[in-house]
C-alpha cells in the first residue's frame, strides 16, 4: 500500500536526492522550467498553500459556529495564509453554552466544516493530536498516566528488621492552575482516585563497604520486608512507580485530563486509538501536530527497570543508590546516569515518536513535531517526524538599527538548535522544516511587522522553510473588540491593526519559501552531535534547570546551557563553521549508522556530504567510532576537532569496551600521512585531527566542501541546489551596511537576484577577479536577498540595480496634512502638522487611537530630479507601516527596516504630491479600554510586562525624518 505521506516524502520536486545528481538535476530542472513558464529563468516558482505561512488557530472552548469558521478561513486566505493548525484550548467565560466538547459529535461537525471550507479556499489543515498540548485527556486513567519515581529511605544496623511497611504516599492531584480556576466546576479536569504506588525495587547498601543487596523479592504482598540486616550500617532505598499527575496544558472542555506516559507504548496507543476512533476517516487533514514537550517532572515508567536491563545489558537495581542518593564514586554514578538517560531517550523514540508517526501514516496523515523539550537525543525525535518543527520566541537580540527589542527577556538567535530540526529533514529526505515563529515576540498588541521579518530571516538561514505563526484565536462576532486572544502569543487576527498590511509580510514569506521549499539543500559538511558527553554531566547539561536527580533531561529550544555551553565545545566548533560560511548539518549516533563512505564523502539514502566532522567528542559509543572507521576505510574523510575520543560512555562491560576502543584508536592512527601533521590514512580514506579552526578549514577544503566567503561580511548565508545551479538566501542581521564584491563558493557562470521584499528581480552585477566570478552585494541592516545562480547558461533578464547613495539628498518638510481614515475608538479630527511628531502627542483622542491615518505633503523635487541614477524615499522611523503613493502612483508599502522605497518614474520635476497611509499598533486603544475599565478579557490571559492599563503609550504614525536620497546604479 502506498501511503499518502510516502507520496509527499518521495516527491521528485521537493526531495531532490543529492545521491543521484543526474536524476536530481533533471527533476529540479523540470521543476524550475515549469515554475518559470519555460522562459523566465528568474521568476518565482508557483505558489502552493505550503509555501505560504500558516497559523496556529486556537479554538477557545471550541465555541465556534459554522458561519464563524467560514468567515475566519476566508479572511485567512485573503491575507495570504496557506493553512491552519487547529488547537482546541480552554474556554472563555460567558460562552459555556456554545462549547463543543472536544471530539464530540458537534466538535467533529465543526472540524468537517473547517476542512471542507479550507479545501474550497485552497488552505491546508493540521490538527493537534489532542486538546492543548502533550498527549492526554480524561480517557487517560492514573494507572496509565505519566510516571515519576518516588523514593523512601530507612536505616538498619546489624540484626535489625524493618518494622514498617515498604510503601510511600502518592502526592495528591495538584491544585487548579491558571485557566482551570476560571472554568465552571463541571468543566474542570477530573480528579480520579489515585492508586497506591507499586514498589519498583528495594535495595540495601552498606555505607561502609558499598555492598548492595536487592531486597525486592523479600517484600510480601502486605508490603512487609522479610529480611534481617547482617552486620553493617545499612541504608535501605525504596523506589516506587509513582505518578507525576501532570495535566494536559491549556486543554479545552472534553479534553482536560492527565498526560499520557510517553515511555509506555500501551499508554500512547490508548490515547491515539481514542483520538483516531473519534476523528475517523476525516478528509482534508494534512498532518497531526505535537507541540513542544513540557513534561515537567516526568522521569519514570512502570517498566523502567526491565527496559533498562534489556537496553543496557545489566541490572539497574544494585545501582539505584547511586542514581537517587549520590552514593558511590562520581565516575560510576556518571556512567550509570548516562545509561539511565540513554534508556529513557530510547524509550521516548521507540514507544512514542516512531509509533505515532507510523500510526498516523497508516491513516494517511503526516506528523509535525516540535521535539525540543524531549528527554531524548533531539535529532532522533525530530527525525521521526515527517515535518520536524523548531520554535523561536522572537524577542531577538539583533543589532539592526531601529529594531525594537521585546518586553521581558530577549534571546539571541538559536541557529545551532534550529539546525536540530533542519538537519534530520535534510539527510532523511523530508521537504519541510517548520518553525513556530514569533511565539511571543513582544507584549500583546505591541508587535509590528518590522519586528517579525528579521526573526523569519534568521530561522530561514538555519534551514527552516515552513513558517507557522503563533498565532490566531477564533473570536465570535459578538465578542467586544479586540476579541478573543491566546494568553501567550503574537496575535495575528483581523481585529489587530497590523492585519491591515499583513499581506506584505505573508507575501514576503511566500516568495522566500517558494525558493526554500524547492530543489534540495546543499549542505556538504556533516557534524556529529556528541550527546553522550551531555548525558555524562552531573546535570546532563541543563545547569540550574536540572532536577536532582536528573533522569530525563529535557533539552529545550533556548539551548542554554546544553547547546551554548556544551562540555565538548561543540557549539564553538559548529558556530565557527556557520560564521565562516560552511554549510552543515548535525547527525546523531543512530542516524550516522545509516551512512556509508566513498571517495566523494559520506552518503545516506537521501543526502550526501563531503566530510564528517567530530567536534571534540570525549565519550563515544564503540559502534559509532567503528562506523567512522568504516566510513574512512571506504574512502571518506573524518575530521576530529581537538582530538580523538578518550573513552566510551556507560558502565556495562567497561574494561572490554575500553580495550576495543584502544584498538580502534590504534587503527585510526596507524598510518600517518608524511608531511601532513594530524592526517592519517585509513583504508581508502583518511582521518584528520585538527587542532584549531585554521586546520579544520584546511581539512574541509581538501575534501571539496565549499565555504561561502560572503559569510565573512557578517551576512547570514544559506545555500540550496536547484536543477541549473544554486540558490542563496542572504540576510543582513547586523548593525552595518554590507557593500562590496564577493565570490560565491560554487563558482557559477551567472547570477540572478530575486528581491523577496520588493518582488523585483534581475541579473546581478558581476565581475571576474583572480579567475572567480564575483557578485556585487549591497544590503542595509534588516535587508535580505535571494541569489539564483546558473552553472552553465546565462539568463536573459534586465539588470538588477544595486542602489548606492551618492550623498545628495533632500529632507521633506511640512506642513503635512493628517487625516484619520479608519480605526477606533473614534476618528480624531483632521490636523495640519508643521513638523512630524507621534500623533499620540496631539491630544487625548489621538493618544487612544489605533488604526490608519493619511499624511499628505506637496513638495518640490530636487533640481534635475529625473536625471541620474534615481531616488529613494527614506521615511525614517515609521510606527508601524505605510502605504505610499506619489503623484497617484502606488509605490508599495514600507513595513520593514529600512523603511525605504524606490521612486522610479513617479518623481517628476516641480511639484509632487506624496500620500502615506500609516497604520499604528492596536496597543494604545487596548490601553485606553483598560484604563476606562472597558477591556473585556473573560478568558485566561498573561501579560508579558504589566497589565494594559499600565502600558506606556506607543509612538504612532510617521516620525521621520522623511528624505529623498539620490542613488547611483
Amino acid at each position: 500500500m502506498i501511503r499518502r505521506r510516502d507520496v509527499l516524502r518521495g516527491s521528485a520536486v521537493l526531495t531532490v536526492s543529492a545521491l543521484a545528481p543526474a536524476a536530481a538535476g533533471a527533476a529540479a530542472s523540470a521543476a524550475t522550467g515549469a515554475a518559470t513558464g519555460g522562459g523566465d529563468a528568474l521568476g518565482w516558482l508557483p505558489f502552493t498553500h505550503e509555501m505560504r505561512p500558516w497559523t496556529r488557530w486556537w479554538w477557545l472552548g471550541s465555541a465556534v459556529t459554522d458561519e464563524g469558521l467560514r468567515d475566519h478561513l476566508t479572511r485567512f486566505a485573503e491575507v495570504g495564509f496557506g493553512g491552519v493548525e487547529i488547537q482546541p484550548i480552554y474556554e472563555a467565560q460567558g460562552y459555556e453554552d456554545q462549547i463543543r466538547s472536544y471530539l464530540g459529535p458537534a466538535w467533529l461537525d465543526a472540524l468537517g466544516t473547517t476542512t471542507a471550507t479550507a479545501a474550497e479556499l485552497g488552505l491546508g489543515v493540521d490538527l493537534t493530536t489532542g486538546s492543548g498540548w502533550t498527549f492526554g485527556g480524561p480517557w487517560v486513567t492514573p494507572e496509565i498516566s505519566a510516571g515519576r519515581a518516588l523514593t523512601e529511605t530507612w536505616h538498619l544496623t546489624g540484626g535489625q528488621r524493618l518494622d514498617a511497611p515498604v510503601r510511600t504516599t502518592q502526592p495528591p492531584h495538584p491544585a487548579l492552575v491558571d485557566e482551570e480556576k476560571l472554568s465552571r466546576p463541571d468543566l474542570r479536569p477530573p480528579m480520579q482516585p489515585l492508586p497506591e504506588p507499586p514498589l519498583a525495587a528495594l535495595v540495601a547498601r552498606d555505607a561502609d563497604s558499598g555492598r548492595t543487596v536487592d531486597l525486592t523479592r523479600h517484600v510480601g504482598a502486605d508490603r512487609m520486608l522479610d529480611w534481617t540486616a547482617p552486620a553493617g550500617d545499612w541504608q535501605l532505598l525504596g523506589v516506587f512507580s509513582g505518578l507525576v499527575l501532570k495535566r494536559v496544558e491549556r486543554a479545552g472542555p472534553g479534553g482536560k485530563g492527565l498526560m499520557t506516559d510517553y515511555f509506555d507504548a500501551g499508554s500512547i496507543r490508548h490515547h491515539l486509538d481514542h483520538f483516531g476512533d473519534a476523528v475517523g476517516e476525516q478528509p482534508g487533514i494534512r498532518a497531526l501536530f505535537h507541540d513542544s514537550f513540557e513534561l515537567e517532572r516526568t522521569d519514570w515508567t512502570g517498566a523502567a527497570l526491565a527496559e533498562f536491563e534489556r537496553l543496557r545489558g545489566y541490572d539497574l537495581a544494585p545501582h539505584l543508590p547511586e542514581v537517587f542518593t549520590g552514593a558511590g564514586s562520581a565516575e560510576v554514578r556518571s556512567r550509570v546516569m548516562t545509561d539511565v538517560r540513554e534508556t529513557f531517550s530510547d524509550l521516548f523514540l521507540k514507544r512514542f515518536a516512531q509509533p505515532w508517526a507510523e500510526w498516523s501514516g497508516d491513516r494517511g496523515w503526516l506528523t509535525r513535531n516540535q521535539a525540543h523539550g524531549s528527554p531524548a537525543n533531539l535529532l532522533d525525535i525530530y527525525g521521526a517526524a515527517d515535518i520536524p518543527e523548531t520554535e523561536y520566541l522572537g524577542a531577538e537580540e539583533l543589532p539592526i538599527p531601529g529594531l525594537r527589542k521585546g518586553a521581558g527577556s530577549t534571546e539571541p538567535p538559536k541557529s545551532l538548535v534550529w539546525r536540530m530540526a533542519s538537519s534530520p529533514a535534510h539527510h532523511q529526505g523530508k521537504p519541510l522544516v517548520g518553525a513556530e515563529t514569533a511565539t511571543w515576540r513582544d507584549e500583546h498588541y505591541q508587535v509590528s511587522l518590522s519586528q517579525v521579518k528579521p526573526l523569519v530571516d534568521v530561522v530561514y538561514a538555519a534551514g527552516v522553510n515552513h513558517v507557522v505563526f503563533h498565532g490566531t484565536a477564533y473570536s465570535p462576532k459578538e465578542a467586544p473588540w479586540p476579541g478573543f486572544s491566546f494568553y501567550a502569543a503574537t496575535e495575528l487576527k483581523p481585529a489587530d491593526t497590523i492585519w491591515h498590511d499583513l499581506p506584505q509580510l505573508t507575501g514576503y514569506i511566500t516568495r522566500c519559501q517558494s525558493v526554500l521549499q524547492t530543489g534540495s539543500h546543499d549542505n556538504d559538511v556533516l557534524v556529529y552531535w556528541p550527546q553522550h558527553d551531555l548525558w555524562a554531566e552531573p546535570d546532563a547539561g541543563l545547569g540550574d534547570a536540572a532536577e536532582d536527580p536528573e533522569l530525563t533531561p529535557d533539552y529545550k529550544w533556548q539551548g542554554d546551557p546544553w547547546m551554548y555551553g556544551h562540555p565538548t565545545g561543540a557549539d564553538d566548533v559548529a558556530g565557527g563553521l556557520e560564521a565562516r560560511g560552511w554549510q552543515f548539518d548535525w547527525v546523531s549516533d543512530r542516524q550516522l549508522a545509516g551512512f556509508h563512505g566513498g571517495r566523494s564523502g559520506v552518503a545516506g539514502e537521501h543526502a550526501a556530504y563531503r566530510v564528517l566532522v567530530v567536534p571534540g567528542a570525549r565519550l563515544m559509543p564503540l559502534d559509532t567510532l567503528a562506523r567512522m572507521r568504516d566510513l574512512a576505510s571506504a574512502g571518506a574523510t573524518v575530521v576530529f576537532h581537538g582530538g580523538l575520543p578518550a573513552d566510551v560512555p556507560g558502565l556495562a562491560d567497561l574494561d572490554h569496551r575500553r580495550s576495543r576502543l584502544a584498538g580502534l584508536l590504534r587503527t585510526l592512527k596507524a598510518h600517518p600521512v608524511p608531511g601532513r601533521h594530524g592526517s592519517y590514512r585509513v583504508g581508502a580514506g583518511r582521518v584528520v585531527v585538527a587542532g584549531d579552526a585554521t586546520a579544520l578549514d584546511r581539512a574541509l577544503a581538501a575534501t571539496g566542501a565549499v565555504r561561502e566567503p560572503v559569510a565573512d561580511s557578517g551576512l547570514k548565508v544559506l545555500r540550496r541546489r536547484h536543477g541549473d545551479g544554486h540558490h542563496y538566501f542572504l540576510a543582513n542581521s547586523g548593525a552595518e551596511r554590507v557593500d562590496g564584491w564577493w565570490a560565491l563558493g560554487t563558482g557559477p557562470a551567472a547570477v540572478g537576484v530575486l528581491d523577496p521584499l520588493r518582488d523585483t528581480r534581475g541579473t546581478a552585477p558581476t565581475r571576474h577577479r583572480r579567475g572567480a566570478l564575483e557578485v556585487r552585494l549591497a544590503l542595509d541592516p534588516g535587508e535580505s536577498l535571494i541569489l539564483r545562480t546558473f552553472d552553465k547558461h546565462r539568463p536573459h533578464a534586465p539588470a538588477y540595480r544595486v542602489r548606492v547613495p551618492t550623498g545628495r539628498e533632500k529632507t521633506l518638510e511640512g506642513p503635512w496634512k493628517l487625516t484619520f481614515l479608519d480605526g477606533g475608538p473614534k476618528l480624531p479630527a483632521d490636523r495640519e502638522l508643521k513638523r512630524l511628531v507621534s500623533w499620540t502627542e496631539l491630544g487625548d483622542a489621538e493618544e487612544e487611537f489605533s488604526g490608519t491615518a493619511r499624511y499628505t505633503l506637496t513638495f518640490r523635487s530636487p533640481g534635475h530630479a529625473r536625471h541620474g541614477g534615481g531616488w529613494l524615499l527614506d521615511l525614517g522611523e515609521v510606527r508601524e507601516s505605510a502605504r505610499v503613493r506619489l503623484n497617484g502612483h502606488d509605490l508599495g508599502t514600507a513595513w520593514a527596516i529600512p523603511f525605504r522605497l524606490p521612486l522610479g518614474e513617479a518623481l517628476r520635476d516641480g511639484d509632487n504630491v506624496l500620500e502615506l497611509d500609516v497604520t499604528n499598533l492596536a496597543s494604545n486603544r487596548v490601553r485606553a479600554l483598560a484604563r476606562h475599565a472597558e477591556l473585556t478579557t473573560n478568558f485566561y490571559m498573561s501579560w508579558r510586562s504589566t497589565p494594559p492599563d499600565q502600558w506606556e503609550i506607543q509612538p504612532s504614525g510617521l516620525l521621520g525624518a522623511v528624505r529623498l536620497v539620490e542613488v547611483a546604479g
